[in-house]
């Protein structure tokens, strides 16, 4: 009888054999196909792409609920480049969109106590599109918070 607590290995090509505590993001084809992935540009596809990874790779999660997740400025850095205000503008603009298509929420921003913000995953991206699918305040950062009030 197998082992449950078999370690995957990756195949040689999924993976460099020499990166220590590596981890994988799946993504379904059923995501991929979906109108809500066709509607996201390239970058934010990336960045969805890189909140799974570190998902699966942090060991301790926030607020001890194992459905959240941090991203900092540490961990977007990599895919946006060198700290930049534009680059900064980048990156809320394309986690506002994964937000607004029903990918992720935001549980926590951690813009007023200069703490890392929380995030989880969100299956609304599934009705995309559709009408009554709406993204609640709860589930938005404190910039998006701040657009909807100006908007009102």
């Amino acid at each position: 009888m197998p082992s449950k607590n078999k370690k995957y290995v990756p195949k040689s090509f999924e993976a460099d054999s020499t990166m220590l505590g590596d981890t994988s993001a799946n993504i379904y084809m059923s995501m991929l196909l979906s109108k809500a992935w066709q509607s996201l540009t390239s970058k934010q596809q990336i960045l969805y792409i890189y909140c799974k990874a570190q998902y699966y790779a942090e060991k301790k999660k926030p607020q001890s609920n194992q459905e959240y997740f941090t991203f900092n400025q540490s961990k977007w850095n990599s895919l946006y480049g060198l700290y930049t205000l534009s680059n900064k503008r980048m990156f809320y603009r394309d986690m506002e969109q994964l937000i607004l298509k029903g990918f992720i929420k935001c549980i926590e921003s951690g813009k007023n106590t200069r703490t890392k913000s929380v995030y989880a995953f969100s299956n609304k991206w599934k009705f995309y599109g559709e009408n009554g699918v709406e993204i609640l305040p709860s589930e938005m950062t404190s910039a998006m918070l701040k657009k909807l009030k100006r908007d009102i």
